[in-house]
């Protein structure tokens, strides 16, 4: 074989190689690169992408014991579509709307009718607040004072549609006057809430009612008829029930306050996130299945 001959012998052989390589599926270095950025990417996405049907509450207790931070934390790790907030500042959930927009989660939020607080800063309204994550429906948004209220705290509930589970719900956030003598305020603030929730099928309330399942005020939302989330944590005949999970947890008291119920709909799990030195943060998935309720699980 002559040089030439030599020559383009090697050079179809090269040829050969590398389209080899190339239907084989070999990478060069920028390609290798370039996927593991893209890998990186869809993980980075992967952390931040909040869970369809989840709805979250959470009395953050902002002017004492929550700081935005502490929200966000919660936001990231749980991920919801939904949040509803109570005795939260609107400069705590401003600020944490903002860290969390930092770190690629997107929400909006709408604050409630609130009294300013000292503990709050720049002296902000504390009250209900909405957060939802970018992309979710959010119609028909109105808030309302109690009729009956105590002192000027301006209690009060936040009522909007969205879709959950492919379904039209009604959600409410609600928080309920506080501490034994303020139960005939509770009776009153129960009728007017249920009065609002009338009229909708599909409907989840979410918030602090300051009231065990067994108290007496609480018997028209188990007619009415509400489940929550805490299968256990239902009317059974003004008894306790013993495996119903407290959610106001402090060094004083263990109490179930806490409450995201549903009817109309179902949860198809609830989870139960760290205390703020005084309140647990509650976790639903909302679901269309009739299927069992199951206990709640640390989340």
């Amino acid at each position: 074989m002559t040089r030439s001959s030599r020559g383009r012998a090697v050079l179809a052989a090269n040829a050969g190689l590398i389209a080899l390589l190339a239907t084989a599926g070999a990478v060069t270095p920028a390609q290798a690169g370039s996927a593991r950025t893209d890998s990186g990417k869809a993980a980075s996405e992967a952390s931040t992408r909040v869970v369809p049907n989840r709805i979250m509450s959470w009395n953050s207790n902002g002017q004492k014991l929550g700081t935005p931070e502490d929200l966000a934390r919660h936001i990231k790790r749980f991920k919801p579509r939904v949040v509803v907030l109570q005795e939260s500042c609107r400069t705590e959930v401003r600020k944490a709307v903002r860290l969390l927009k930092a770190d690629g989660m997107e929400y909006a939020f709408r604050h409630g009718p609130g009294a300013n607080n000292p503990g709050c800063e720049g002296v902000s309204p504390v009250g209900n607040s909405v957060l939802y994550a970018k992309g979710t429906p959010f119609q028909g948004y109105r808030h309302k004072e109690y009729r009956h209220d105590e002192w000027g705290e301006k209690r009060s509930y936040q009522t909007f549609t969205t879709r959950l589970a492919g379904q039209r719900v009604q959600v409410f956030n609600t928080h309920l006057s506080n501490g034994g003598s303020q139960s005939g305020l509770r009776v009153e603030q129960i009728k007017e809430l249920l009065g609002a929730a009338r009229g909708h099928g599909r409907v989840v309330i979410g918030g602090d009612l300051n009231a065990q399942p067994s108290f007496k005020e609480m018997r028209p939302i188990w007619d009415a008829p509400f489940q929550d989330v805490d299968p256990f944590c239902r009317w059974n005949g003004g008894n306790p029930d013993l495996k119903c999970n407290p959610t106001l947890v402090n060094e004083h008291v263990k109490l179930k306050f806490d409450y995201i119920l549903h009817r109309g709909i179902n949860s198809r799990n609830c989870m139960l996130g760290p205390v703020n030195g005084d309140h647990r943060v509650l976790i639903s998935d909302v679901t269309t299945a009739a299927g069992p309720r199951v206990p709640c699980s640390e989340g």
